[in-house]
């Protein structure tokens, strides 16, 4: 985070990078480290009307009556809703373009850094492996055949586990 980029921010956005930013680090090294002055920090901060509480090294809304409360949050709520709404065209082209496409998602335990791998030989029939082939080839070239087994291997445990512990 730099100086130019947390002076541009929204003010709502601005205070919940810093707030982050005060769980590890004070609000002098945070200064420091934008290279603000701390006058022209709170000043910055204020904007919004924004309030640093010490004893909780945050900063929070500052509401001046329960009705600016309540208004408040249906502001931000409101914030989102227009979000939505300016994108609405945009946000339909990405969900009609997952369905169709069938993407696959992968289950994180297949490309975690602390998985183990180890090397399995299995014996296996050479059509269905050339169909299978072929289809990671068409479907999923961004993908390596091994994930997309092993996401297969995943969805077998998931979709064949015997109900209630009996067996089949």
């Amino acid at each position: 985070m730099d100086k130019n980029t947390i002076i541009s921010m929204p003010p709502a956005k601005r205070v919940q990078e810093v707030n982050k930013m005060l769980k590890e680090h004070s609000l002098s090294e945070i200064c420091e480290h934008l290279e603000i002055p701390s006058g022209s920090f709170s000043k910055l901060m204020r904007e919004g009307d924004y309030l640093y509480h010490q004893a909780d090294k945050q900063y929070y809304p500052f509401v001046r009556s329960e009705d600016e409360r309540v208004t408040s949050s249906h502001t931000e709520h409101n914030d989102e809703i227009t979000f939505i709404k300016n994108h609405f065209e945009t946000l339909k082209k990405v969900i009609q373009q997952f369905e169709e496409s069938g993407n696959l998602l992968l289950d994180k335990r297949i490309y975690s850094k602390n998985a183990d791998f180890v090397n399995k030989s299995i014996r296996m029939n050479t059509s269905i492996y050339e169909d299978f082939s072929k289809f990671c080839e068409e479907y999923y070239p961004h993908l390596k055949t091994q994930d997309v087994i092993a996401q297969a291997l995943i969805d077998a445990m998931t979709r064949y586990k015997p109900e209630n512990g009996r067996e089949l």
